[in-house]
């Protein structure tokens, strides 16, 4: 038998009820964050801190306050010559794709006589030292240079020049004298020539510099104008020992150990 409260009715409390204002507050908070959370997931998300980047290499001289000794001017005494210029040759209407590469060297004042001796025999049975000629754009002037290699066992050196056309007239604007068997490649107008020795491989690269190929120091220059188009003098006299040719007589240089370049080295 269920029983009722006494005469008295129990009274309830009255509920309290926060002010409208906080609830509207708090309800705008929430929308906030939900939408604040939703863009965070599909925008631009914070991952920390960014790496740290290192700034590139750069070339840091060893004696920056170093000035590097001259040539001697043409009036003293020199070991050095000048490029000279092939005047028995004349560059015909077709340009220097119509020369004979050994019409050219044997008339070149530039070339040893013991050179060119090597060369008349060509052709040959197996005789001949040199190589096809080949026809590259060097200069940026829309006409192929000719370049020449003649392999030399006899000196242990190969030699190789490149001509270029100055109206009717042809000049050598490179002549280098590399490792016996050196090959070589153009990449765009610049020519990187490479050999293989005790060292590994050595690739040298060469770039025209407006008045001849001029082998690049590390940091992308040609190098000295003092030292561009320079050959060892008295060519009739350039001795057979094959320590006595220079490895590298460059439009940059006049001896294989003044010759700033770039070199690359790939272990054997």
């Amino acid at each position: 038998m269920r029983s009722f409260p006494s005469g008295r009715a129990t009274r309830r409390r009255p509920r309290h009820r926060p002010p409208r204002g906080l609830v509207s507050a708090v309800l705008a908070a929430c929308a906030a964050v939900t939408v604040t959370g939703c863009a965070a997931e599909a925008g631009v998300r914070d991952d920390g801190a960014a790496p740290t980047l290192s700034p590139p290499a750069s070339s840091v001289p060893l004696w920056p306050g170093y000035t590097p000794p001259t040539l001697p001017s043409p009036h003293e005494s020199s070991p050095y010559v000048r490029y000279l210029p092939v005047d028995k040759v004349r560059v015909p209407a077709g340009g220097l794709a119509r020369l004979s590469a050994k019409k050219l060297l044997l008339n070149d004042p530039n070339v040893p006589a013991m050179v060119q001796k090597e060369i008349s025999l060509c052709p040959g049975d197996g005789t001949c030292p040199l190589r096809d000629a080949v026809h590259r754009d060097l200069t940026g002037d829309d006409r192929d240079e000719l370049v020449v290699a003649a392999d030399l066992p006899e000196f242990g050196r190969t030699l190789l020049q490149v001509y270029t056309a100055s109206g009717r007239t042809v000049r050598p604007v490179l002549i280098y004298w590399g490792p016996l068997g050196l090959t070589g490649e153009t990449s765009g107008r610049d020519l990187l020539i490479s050999a293989i020795g005790a060292d590994g491989r050595v690739t040298t690269r060469f770039r025209w510099n407006g008045h001849v190929m001029a082998a690049l120091t590390p940091d992308g220059t040609a190098t000295r104008p003092d030292l561009q188009g320079v050959v060892p003098a008295g060519p009739e006299a350039v001795p057979a020992v094959p320590e006595s040719v220079p490895e590298a007589v460059s439009g940059g240089a006049g001896a294989a150990d003044e010759a700033p370049r770039t070199e690359t080295r790939t272990p054997r």
